[in-house]
């Protein structure tokens, strides 16, 4: 899930909305997250489109052959979800799920510096890779190359945020 300021505070992306279903204004929407558990308790969302963002209401949410069906006050008919298609469904920050200690969403990580056990800086994370075994972090050295770190235990050894890094084992040929 990526976050992003707004006008009113920070926003963050939840799914992708797709194309229409039915004739009564639902629509398809891609997770962007592992599961759809977390939407059966939205209230508020925001159809966000390009520069347009607009607050509504959920009427509906369902599962349906795997894929997310979403229901909104205000959005009608197959010809005004097509205004959303290819958009994004957020919420307010504030709304974002509280996670465990010691687990991030992908947006925490993303910025972050990658440095050794001994401090030295080996690059800025740039994306999270959700890969089956594990995720992968996609890494900018400082001279420019992309380096994919496996967010595996004896690799990444301290996830800190709040100090804006993430401690890394450098095994050998990593960043050769």
């Amino acid at each position: 899930m990526a976050s992003q300021k707004g006008e009113a505070g920070a926003y963050v992306a939840l799914a992708r909305i797709g194309r229409a279903r039915g004739v009564d204004g639902e629509f398809i929407v891609w997770a962007l997250a592992d599961d759809y558990e977390r939407f059966y308790e939205l209230t508020r969302v925001y159809l966000v489109r390009r520069d347009k963002r607009v607050a509504a209401e959920v009427e509906s949410f369902r599962v349906v052959s795997g894929r997310g069906v979403m229901k909104v006050k205000g959005v009608d008919a197959p010809e005004q979800v097509r205004l959303w298609v290819n958009g994004y469904i957020e919420i307010d920050e504030t709304d974002r799920v509280r996670l465990p200690e010691g687990t991030y969403f992908q947006d925490d990580l993303v910025g972050l510096q990658v440095v050794s056990e001994d401090g030295e800086l080996l690059g800025t994370i740039e994306q999270v890779m959700g890969m089956p075994a594990h995720d992968v972090y996609a890494c900018r050295t400082p001279d420019g190359r992309e380096v994919l770190i496996p967010a595996v235990e004896n690799v990444v050894l301290k996830i800190d945020p709040d100090a804006g890094k993430i401690v890394v084992f450098p095994m050998p040929g990593l960043f050769d």
